[in-house]
Order: C-alpha cells, then structure tokens, then sequence
C-alpha cells in the first residue's frame, strides 16, 4: 500500500486496512463455499456469450471519418435539428436505411430497462459481499438531479436493435441484453456530436491533455466523489488516467501530493468504467463484484479536451472542482441525467444509447461530454448543482459562468463478434445507457490559466 504525504491519509486507510482484512478473510470463506459456485456460473456465461451470441457484425468496410455540418443558429433559440451530410463512401442500403421510409424512431426515451429481461435468480441486486468496509453503498447520495443535458441520444429505431443473441446459452440474466446492441448503420444521423457555431465573443480554442490510455493498470471500484471513504463504492471497477494514487479515500491533499500520467503535468484525476469482452473460457471475475465479468479491455486511445463556449469567454475552473456524467443509475433512475453517447468510427455521426456494432475496421467509440457552467464552488450534495450544461446554442444559465468543457473520447478495438459490456452496478444489468466519466480538477493555477488563455485565443493548445 503506497504512502502519501498526508499523515492523516495514511492513518485513514490503515484503519480501513485493518478492518478490511477481517472482513476480506470473511468474504473469502463466504465465496469458497457460496461464491465458487457462482464465478463458475459467471465463467460459463462468458465462455456462452462469446463469437455464437452475437450476429456477425456488419461486414462493410468503415466509410473515411465523416464530419458534421454544425448548425448556424440566427438566434438565442435552439437551432433547427439538421442532419448532417452522409459521407459519400456509405454503401446504398446504409443510406436507404435513412430515407424517409426508415420505420418511425420509438417515441419513449431510450431509458428504460426492458421489462421482459430475465430475473436475477441469484439476488445480486443486493450483492452482499461488495465492501472490504462493511457499508453496501446503499447509503451513497443518490447519483441524480441537478443539470440535465440539453439534448441526449435519440431512441433507437424499432427494428434497429438485435433481436437474437445466438440461442437460449446466450442469454445472461445479469445483462447485457439483445436490445442493449444496435448495428451502428441502423443508427439515424444527428448533429449531436457536433458544437453550435462560435459567435462573436466565444472562445472557439481547444486544450488536449495526454495522459495515456491506464498502461499502467490503475484500477479500483472506488469512486472518491460520489462514494468517499468507500472502498468499493462504485460496485465497478474504474480505469483511472492522471493522477495516480486516485481512490475512494483520495482527498483534496493526497491528490495534490500525488503523481501524475499526464504529460503535461496534470495531476487530475479522470475516470470511466471499464469495458469487459466476454471471451470463450475467461475466468475474469471482478472479485468484490461477481456481477461483473469478462476480460477487462483498455481504450485503444483516450482523448482529454477541453473546449470553449460558443457565446462567452471561459474562465478557469475552480482548483479541485469535481465533475461527474452521465448517470450510473440511469436505467433504475428513470434516464433523467442520462448522457451516454456511443458510436463508432467513420460514423461520427450517428450517436446512440446502444452498445454499438461496427463494420470491419471500425473502432467503438464513448464520448464523454462534461458540463460546461460553473457557479464557482467545487463540489454540491448531489455533485451535480453546483455544474450546469450550455444550452443548444451555448448559453450558460444565470449564476453560471462558462468554463472549459471536458470532453473525453475513448475509442476500443472490440474483437469483432463478441459481446462486451460496462461494468455497472448490479441493479443496471450492463445497461449501455450508464455511461458516465468522471473528473476532479487538479491542474494548479498555472496550468488551468494557460488552459484558458489558448482556448480564449482561439489556438489549438
């Protein structure tokens, strides 16, 4: 167990240790005798959804990356929801699918769990054996309210999703689902991926940050904002890039005495859930969380950028601000602050709430986008309030100033054919729609001025 500068730090987690260990030693017996069966059930579940599960994937080779026509807005209210122009590579039956006889798109947001998904036989729903400290996570705040985003996903057309996983071993009572997967073609064009027009007086300058792709396997189901003082709050395990001694006890001191993989020194924190495949005779299991299974896949790239606001300067963002998106709850939480967007490459365009599948040569993509308004505190109760989204043409809410906006694009190269889905919370049952990001601003003055100072410019820092 590494050590940080900050004695208090470190006593606090010894104590946690040596509570752990009793309890660990327990829950070591408990999965002897009651767990072994279960990981084996786990590990022929994996070894089932593997390349007979999934229909082939589409066999057409990905179009050039396709742009998106921004929208010109003439005025302060929401601008007209063009499409944005097909890239001409696209085969004819992908643009047949998206001519005005494409079966109307489903009228409900795209949030609900489907009703007729199996049961969890086993009851890990209550997953009794999550936390080396003795607390459930039952007492997290509630990870909802506060901004919603300004516009989400849309639904995914009625005959878009997969109907079939391959036959009755494929079908997991712990998710994901037939529903959860979409072949990306049948995915509408939107310019959800796209910033509204830069007028004058915006900032239309953007940062990147390098902090790698987790080379270095750092991994935790801790989640230091929304579950503090937990060790396996977040019930699912997180890649982490930047500062590296995040976990459930980090604080505003130990992240500031820490080190970092970004380059540029930066010692924020950035985190997602991993993305688990489901290859034949895996015996990955997440051992805190047996609902979570399958062989762990790093990004084959990840992308920190942080971007301006189309009507406004920025300002810097407060030292050690916290920011979540998207929801982990989102499909038991109703979808209210949902924000996941899925896609793959060569279809930049089409943006879904589905697990995506891709043609040949085609990576998936996860797009994180983050709030962009801050009222100038650095965390909330529900760690939302304290952040707003910019509406569709880049307006702050009042009492909210624009800051830089985080995006952050992970792109996998998932084997084609196999299954794979997030970790989540056992209630969510690997539900795509749970996506989320999170991030806890450790940049220093310096570096977060000169953050601003590019983005304000118009440069390309």
């Amino acid at each position: 167990m590494g050590r940080h500068k900050n004695p208090r730090y470190n006593r606090k987690r010894l104590v946690v240790a040596g509570t752990a260990a009793v309890t660990v030693f327990g829950a070591m017996v408990g999965i002897g005798i009651y767990g072994s069966a279960l990981a084996d059930q786990d590990q022929r579940r994996a070894a089932n959804a593997s390349q007979a599960c999934l229909p082939p994937p589409p066999t057409a080779s990905a179009p050039p990356s396709s742009t998106t026509t921004e929208p010109p807005p003439s005025s302060d209210t929401a601008p007209p929801e063009t499409e944005p122009t097909e890239t001409a590579t696209e085969t004819a039956t992908d643009t047949a699918t998206d001519t005005a006889t494409e079966p109307p798109m489903d009228t409900a947001t795209d949030t609900a769990t489907d009703t007729s998904a199996p049961e969890d036989p086993m009851g890990f729903g209550g997953d009794q054996l999550v936390s080396l400290n003795g607390d459930r996570g039952d007492r997290t705040p509630p990870d909802y309210g506060g901004p919603r985003p300004p516009e989400q996903a849309p639904a995914a057309p009625r005959d878009g999703t997969m109907r079939k996983f391959g036959g009755e071993n494929c079908q997991d009572p712990l998710g994901p689902f037939p529903q959860d997967f979409i072949d990306i073609r049948k995915v509408r064009p939107s310019n959800l991926n796209s910033q509204p027009r830069v007028r004058r007086g915006g900032s239309s300058g953007t940062f990147t940050v390098d902090c790698g792709r987790n080379e270095n396997g750092h991994n935790n189901s801790a989640n230091m904002i929304a579950a503090p003082g937990n060790v396996n709050g977040a019930q699912h395990t997180h890649d982490y890039v930047g500062n590296l001694t995040t976990d459930g006890f980090s604080d505003n001191e130990s992240l500031a005495a820490g080190g970092t993989t970004c380059t540029n020194g930066d010692k924020s924190a950035y985190f997602w859930p991993i993305i688990r495949v489901r290859n034949a005779g895996s015996t990955a299991v997440d051992p805190l969380n047996a609902h979570n299974v399958g062989d762990p896949l790093l990004p084959a790239s990840v992308k920190i950028q942080f971007r301006g606001n189309p009507t406004q300067k920025v300002t810097p963002a407060p030292q050690f601000l916290r920011i979540l998106t998207g929801d982990a709850k989102s499909s038991t939480n109703g979808g209210a602050n949902a924000n996941a967007k899925w896609t793959c490459t060569g279809f930049e365009n089409r943006i879904t709430t589905k697990y995506p599948l891709c043609p040949r040569g085609s990576q998936t993509v996860r797009i994180a986008d983050f709030p962009g308004c801050t009222n100038g505190e650095t965390d909330s109760a529900n760690h939302r309030t304290h952040l707003a989204f910019a509406n569709r043409v880049g307006r702050c809410p009042e009492g909210f100033q624009p800051m830089p906006q985080l995006r952050i694009t992970l792109k996998y190269d998932i084997p084609r054919g196999k299954v794979f889905a997030l970790d989540a919370f056992p209630d969510e049952k690997h539900n795509p729609l749970t996506d989320h990001n999170d991030f806890v601003n450790v940049m220093g003055e310096d570096l977060m001025n000169r953050v601003v100072r590019c983005i304000n410019t118009g440069r390309r820092c």
